[in-house]
């Protein structure tokens, strides 16, 4: 990467304060920074930024400037210089379900995967503190997934509830047999028992025997 030296030091001290690597020394960072592989690029405002023409597989480093991010040609977020982008898409052989914008006139650098195969073969220090990099990212998605999936349960089972017809008690007429219930509403039987011990430590809905009974209707409207 041909740069100022400014640029340059801005650039190490940015790669060397993201988590993945974290574990690289400075001389490392510097030399990789310096090689063939590493592109310095200028954008207008406007103008994508990622994915980029001629480079497939790189982490990307906001140098100068801001950029939007962009899901199904719409703009969720703003980073600004600093931001860091591609890293735990790098060893993926599906493509990237983002793009990015410059919001601004912007320079952002591009670490080809070849540079960085080169670090992480070359300094285990490097490669350890990319894999844990890595490893947390995976705990955070598989942590949003299963909160997202128990909401899924919960908001699914109480709009059915709400549908159903019950009697002055509150008691709900449902079918016998709850895997098929489960089945109905599209859930795993998991994700659907879970559900309704949420519904009922929440105080929307208890049993009475085995008669399902909507306890508490507004917090059930909640869930939905």
């Amino acid at each position: 990467m041909k740069a100022r030296k400014e640029l340059f030091d801005k650039a190490v001290k940015l790669v060397s304060e993201h988590s993945a690597f974290s574990g690289a020394k400075e001389e490392a960072l510097r030399y990789l920074l310096a090689s063939e592989d590493v592109l310095l690029r200028e954008f207008s405002k406007g103008q994508q930024v990622f994915p980029c023409h001629g480079i497939k597989k790189a982490v990307g480093l906001v140098l100068t400037g801001s950029c939007h991010i962009c899901k199904d040609r719409k703009i969720v977020e703003t980073k600004a210089d600093g931001y860091i982008f591609g890293v735990n898409t790098l060893y993926l052989s599906a493509d990237c379900d983002f793009s990015l914008m410059a919001a601004q006139d912007s320079k952002v650098v591009f670490i080809k995967k070849s540079a960085v195969d080169w670090l992480l073969q070359d300094d285990f220090s490097a490669a350890k503190s990319y894999l844990e990099f890595l490893s947390a990212e995976i705990n955070s998605t598989s942590e949003q997934s299963a909160v997202l999936k128990k909401a899924s349960g919960e908001s699914k089972l109480a709009e059915y509830l709400l549908s159903r017809p019950r009697n002055s008690k509150g008691e709900v007429s449902l079918p016998q047999d709850f895997l098929k219930l489960s089945k109905q509403l599209g859930l795993d039987k998991n994700t659907f028992f879970k559900a309704i011990e949420s519904l009922n430590s929440d105080g929307a809905i208890a049993f009475n025997g085995s008669t399902l009974c909507i306890t508490d209707e507004e917090k059930l409207k909640k869930h939905v």
